[in-house]
């Protein structure tokens, strides 16, 4: 398996009659660290000016509400241009839309999304739309660890979070058992430390979820079949949020 730590970001344009949307794309697309937002528009004109000066984003993300030209005749002109390589088109939508909408994926389209959605959910989607199918997987694990990890107010300012990642992105999506020096030499490999920091930051996040979240701790403990109110050691702490995640993303 490639080294699934080194994340793929994806570039993005998105096009939005709505200022504000704009506005908190840009916001919370610079708080992340998956899509590169190239810039966020408001007229479908803007959307082709910006493509013909040359940037050549991987995604275009267009709202069905879009003026000046509207969606369709946007996609027919998006048809014409010449581009050293075609980005994938994303579809925002109102739900009552859904029927006429389809006739978009016809016209160029890739994928569509209904609102209503929460910006993360939209920038899964431009994630899903414009990376690998490994980037996805990688995505996902990241993602739901950093959910996990917030559920049990995990205290960030510890550190080590970073190793915990890349050490699961190696045992998730992995097909190979591992024991904990190998995952705290494969988390130092290139970083400058040595295993036995690795070692220690892993001690310090179990503690810390231990206190922090008790009844996600006792879940842990769970998955690993343990009685709820064990202390996990650093590996069992590693092979239940191995399971937990493997179970959350289908694999």
């Amino acid at each position: 398996m490639r080294d699934m730590d080194k994340q793929e970001w994806v570039s993005a344009l998105f096009a939005d009659s709505d200022r504000g949307q704009c506005s908190a794309i840009r916001l919370y697309g610079s708080a992340q660290r998956s899509v590169e937002v190239c810039a966020a528009v408001t007229s479908g004109q803007q959307v082709l000016e910006i493509l013909q000066s040359g940037l050549c984003p991987q995604v275009l993300v267009l709202d069905t509400l879009l003026q000046g030209p509207g969606l369709g005749e946007l996609l027919w002109q998006l048809g014409m241009l010449e581009l050293p390589q075609r980005p994938r088109i994303l579809i925002t939508a109102m739900p009552y839309t859904q029927k006429s909408t389809a006739r978009f994926l016809t016209m160029g389209a890739d994928c569509i999304i209904f609102k209503p959605y929460t910006l993360s959910e939209l920038f899964a989607a431009v994630y899903r739309c414009g990376g690998s199918d490994d980037a996805w997987d990688a995505y996902r694990v990241r993602e739901y660890l950093h959910e996990l990890l917030c559920s049990m107010h995990y205290n960030r300012r510890l550190g080590g979070w970073n190793y915990l990642e890349r050490i699961l992105l190696r045992t998730v999506l992995g097909a190979d058992d591992y024991i904990a020096k190998e995952l705290y030499q494969y988390a130092a490999d290139g970083q400058y430390i040595r295993p036995g920091t690795v070692a220690s930051a892993m001690q310090r996040i179990n503690e810390s979820l231990r206190h922090t979240g008790p009844q996600g701790y006792d879940r842990l403990c769970r998955a690993v079949n343990k009685p709820e109110g064990s202390r996990l050691t650093n590996l069992e702490l590693i092979r239940s949020l191995t399971e937990l995640i493997r179970r959350a993303i289908g694999r």
